[in-house]
């Protein structure tokens, strides 16, 4: 629970419920002025909510770090067959992921070597 981190569509996020129930998944929607979002649910210690939408208050996420088990090509891949299958909860899904991982990607490749300290 980071107060400081701003979640974003598309972002995977992680929480612990009430009930001390691990969740996992990524932002679907913002809602009520981004003060509550809606999280597709991927996995969770309550196999109950896997694959449903939950809303949650922004302030219990946490952002994952980089959270991708597949590339981008794989991805591209993936999503070519969702559409073949017209399996629209799995293209979403992918969407996002993708989404996500070109994003951190593009944050990567952005370093500012000028804050850096020169050990020489």
């Amino acid at each position: 629970m980071n107060k400081d981190v701003e979640v974003k569509i598309g972002d995977w996020v992680k929480l612990q419920s009430s009930k001390g129930e691990r969740i996992h998944g990524y932002i679907e929607k913002e809602m009520n002025g981004e003060k509550v979002m809606q999280l597709r649910v991927v996995t969770s210690d309550n196999h109950l909510l896997a694959g449903h939408s939950i809303q949650v208050q922004a302030y219990k996420l946490e952002r994952e770090k980089r959270f991708s088990r597949y590339t981008l090509g794989e991805l591209e891949q993936l999503i070519d067959l969702s559409l073949l299958t017209r399996d629209r909860a799995w293209f979403d899904a992918l969407t996002a992921q993708y989404s996500y991982l070109q994003n951190e990607i593009d944050q990567d490749r952005h370093f500012d070597y000028t804050s850096t300290s020169n050990r020489i």
